[in-house]
């Protein structure tokens, strides 16, 4: 072999190495405990973020944690600003018309959350949705979620009130410039209603499980045309869902188990 074409298998070598090492990037919600965050140190941690570096142990593949903004999820990934979305994200009709998801990880549902001396009442005994039990209350919501969007077609005529962070709207909720708030029983119940500050607070009405507005489950999300990555990724859960890994994942943050029932049984 001539000079020349040794350094060009070389370099073909050192380009191919390049190319299996360049890492995942993975979108992440640096502002949602436990799920994701940034410790006092800058680091990036929460039970989303622990789920997409296992995937990439599973894969072989290192991890890049980018934090976004959650209404810039989605667009962030179209525009190929990252590969994957680890972020608590509902697998619903809406979304899957843009992109693609993993099979589910985590359940997905939604409750509201008022002072346990309430008189609103926004679910009916038999769970359906009764907008005339929230009459004058504002009701807080996370901007573009999929819960403000339930709200917005079930309770059409409430006043609500947006957020960027949970936390911020758990804020007004204590300072009652809000009478109620609406999201994931497992993220209210963790930041909130099991402290201190929250023991004067609990769930208004049962949990809301609409399959049609939250989904079937949390999952990863892919864009369409990445299918091998989407492939990877599956076999990446579900190996993590037989082999234990997952059950680590979970038992870090929780006394019981996240995954949805369909994935569980």
């Amino acid at each position: 072999m001539n000079k020349i074409a040794a350094f060009t298998f070389a370099g073909l070598l050192l380009g191919a190495t390049a190319l299996q090492a360049a890492p995942i990037k993975v979108a992440a919600d640096c502002t949602y405990p436990p799920f994701g965050f940034q410790d006092a140190n800058g680091e990036i941690k929460g039970f989303d973020v622990d789920v997409a570096r296992a995937i990439g142990e599973h894969v072989g593949s290192e991890v890049e944690i980018i934090c976004q903004a959650w209404d810039g999820m989605i667009p962030g990934l179209l525009a190929g600003k990252y590969d994957l979305i680890s972020a608590s994200m509902s697998i619903t009709e809406e979304r899957l018309q843009s992109i693609n998801f993993s099979v589910p990880y985590r359940s997905s549902a939604a409750r509201f959350v008022g002072l346990k001396a309430s008189d609103a009442k926004p679910v009916t005994e038999g769970g359906e949705p009764n907008p005339e039990g929230v009459a004058g209350k504002t009701i807080g919501l996370q901007r573009s979620s999929t819960y403000a969007k339930y709200i917005a077609e079930k309770y059409p005529e409430a006043s609500v009130a947006e957020y960027d962070k949970v936390d911020n709207m758990i804020l007004d909720l204590q300072a009652g410039r809000v009478d109620l708030i609406f999201a994931g029983p497992i993220k209210l119940d963790n930041d909130f209603l099991s402290k201190p500050e929250g023991q004067d607070f609990g769930f208004v009405g049962p949990e809301i499980d609409d399959v049609s507005y939250f989904g079937p489950g949390i999952g990863i999300g892919i864009r369409k045309t990445d299918e091998d990555l989407l492939k990877k990724v599956d076999g990446a859960l579900t190996t993590m869902f037989k082999d234990g890994s997952f059950k680590a994942i979970n038992d870090r943050y929780w006394s019981f188990s996240v995954l949805p029932a369909s994935v569980a049984h």
